[in-house]
């Protein structure tokens, strides 16, 4: 992180603190210090939480604070009324980000202490539980196939959501179950679907066709665009609606390559499914074609007796 943006970006959210929500010096000071540890130890850390090199606030988010709450916990002997206090302000930090427009959502909005602290930085959703979302049959409506769909990019194929909410249009059934996605300056790239999935999609390109004034992907029912804020509150009412907490994108993008590698999948492999901006780094495209993607797919990923099943 450039230290003139956060230096800058501090300093914003200082005066909110004092002049917005009438904090008191003490309870600033705390929260800066909070905020200025965790990014620290975000910075020092890096490489072990699988951060870029040149990374961003909106890099950081359940995974990165859990890691930083143990590492208190473990190294500082924190106790629960330090950590409540730390983590309210990184999240009010994050929360700042949100309302200001310089964060498309607060990646840690809905996370909370467990009352067992041992419990910090334990997977919140078993396999089985993501199996379950895959098998609900989507509603039929708009944001029925939406939050279908966003579970389809985020967890089955771990497109971040600042690639979703940029999706121009998309046109099914290349060849062999490929989807073609098309994005800002006419790019476009080739993604596996599942029949299911495929249903899915095709339902929801006919319904946003017969929406009057529609001209991009990301919808509502009065053609208006959807931001990328409003996207991540479709995906957190599709988990609460199956009894599930809210979860943020990057969360349950991270998930699904726990999953994934739990069920045996080589590195590349996740590489080239979920990070695709640092396959060029790594050299992954150029040398993983889209057949081996797909086989990786249907052998390997969590979805494989559910999704890749002859209907």
């Amino acid at each position: 992180m450039v230290e003139a943006e956060y230096t800058k970006i501090m300093g914003l959210f200082e005066s909110h603190l004092q002049v917005k929500k009438l904090s008191s010096p003490g309870t600033v000071r705390l929260y800066l210090h909070s905020i200025q540890m965790f990014f620290s130890f975000c910075d020092k850390f890096k490489q072990q939480l699988a951060l870029p090199e040149q990374w961003e606030i909106g890099n950081v988010g359940v995974r990165e604070l859990e890691a930083f709450l143990q590492h208190q916990m473990d190294i500082k002997q924190w106790q629960r009324s330090t950590l409540v206090t730390c983590v309210s302000g990184i999240k009010s930090f994050l929360e700042f980000l949100t309302e200001s427009q310089q964060l498309p959502s607060n990646p840690i909005q809905h996370f909370k202490l467990p009352r067992d602290l041992t419990e910090i930085g334990q997977q919140r959703f078993d396999v089985k539980q993501i199996r379950k979302l895959f098998q609900h049959t989507p509603h039929n409506s708009l944001q029925g196939y939406q939050q279908r769909l966003l579970l389809e990019l985020i967890y089955g194929l771990g497109m971040p959501l600042s690639k979703i909410v940029n999706i121009k249009s998309a046109t099914p059934e290349l060849d062999d179950g490929r989807v073609r996605f098309y994005f800002k300056h006419s790019r476009f790239r080739d993604y596996p679907f599942s029949p299911p999935a495929l249903k899915v999609l095709k339902s929801y390109l006919k319904l946003i066709d017969s929406i009057e004034g529609h001209s991009t992907f990301w919808i509502n029912q009065k053609a208006k665009i959807l931001t990328s804020g409003q996207l991540q509150n479709l995906l957190n009412k599709y988990f609460e609606a199956h009894d599930l907490p809210a979860i943020n994108a990057n969360e349950l993008r991270d998930l699904s390559v726990q999953h994934f590698s739990q069920g045996g999948a080589d590195v590349r492999s996740l590489q080239a499914l979920r990070q695709f901006k640092q396959l060029r780094r790594l050299q992954a495209l150029s040398e993983l074609n889209f057949s081996h993607l797909q086989s990786k797919f249907k052998q390997k990923h969590v979805r494989n007796t559910i999704f890749w099943e002859d209907e």
